[in-house]
């Protein structure tokens, strides 16, 4: 199977580095997590998330996304989220600039060095100390690339759901469609994507890191508090 680390072209800033090289990070430590276009250019909307770092090492990083967060996202001209633009256009209107909230309990997200993937693992019940789990979202990216404190890659769009019980389902599989229609992505793009897609689920069979049932027991440390991304106030007033 034919893997590469980057489906579409990178967007990042000069000086980067692969993920898994030193310097790395200490837990608890802050890093911004950038979703970006192909072709990105300063200015341009992108998705920026400021986290904490779990684990920073060779075999890549660790980071939590704690509940309340505040990030960049991107939007429509109106200000709304751009799921609320019809499939038909999703990638021919433009997108802005806007600051939304993260929902939910929390996610830990692990990107692998050099993998096309990152794992998402979310909790559907953390009310007690025994948290209940409620399974794994592989997101299917470009190889994270990154500086000291940030890093970047390109969603891909398809992704692979993993219930709990090892259930897998693929995702938004009409999007990829809509995406090649569009211009997002080419056919020969959207074929090493789902090729990306299978080896990410021959990953979770043969048990990789990622999906070790330590990350399952994960719980942040509670001194952590939400990490602010900086420039967020300018943006919301913009």
């Amino acid at each position: 199977m034919s893997i590469l680390p980057h489906s579409t072209p990178a967007a990042v800033p000069d000086g980067v580095r692969p993920m898994g090289e030193a310097p790395f990070l200490e837990p608890g430590d802050q890093i911004s997590w950038h979703y970006r276009k192909p072709g990105w250019q300063p200015g341009d909307a992108s998705t920026i998330t400021p986290m904490r770092v779990v684990r920073d090492d060779e075999r890549g990083l660790v980071a939590w996304l704690a509940p309340g967060t505040l990030q960049e996202g991107q939007g429509t001209p109106t200000g709304e989220r751009i799921r609320t633009v019809p499939l038909e256009r999703r990638w021919l209107d433009p997108r802005t600039r806007i600051v939304e909230e993260w929902w939910g309990n929390g996610i830990l997200r692990i990107a692998p060095a050099g993998v096309a993937w990152s794992v998402w693992l979310f909790w559907s019940d953390v009310s007690g100390p025994e948290w209940e789990f409620a399974g794994w979202y592989v997101n299917l990216e470009n190889a994270h690339l990154r500086t000291d404190r940030d890093t970047y890659s390109s969603d891909h769009i398809l992704d692979v759901e993993i219930e709990a019980d090892g259930r897998v389902h693929l995702k938004d599989e009409d999007e990829v469609i809509a995406a090649v229609e569009q211009g997002r992505l080419t056919s020969e793009q959207a074929a090493q994507i789902e090729r990306h897609a299978d080896a990410a689920i021959e990953s979770f069979h043969d048990g990789d890191w990622p999906f070790a049932s330590e990350w399952r027991d994960w719980r942040p440390d509670p001194s952590w508090t939400v990490p602010e991304l900086p420039g967020l106030t300018e943006l919301r007033s913009s």
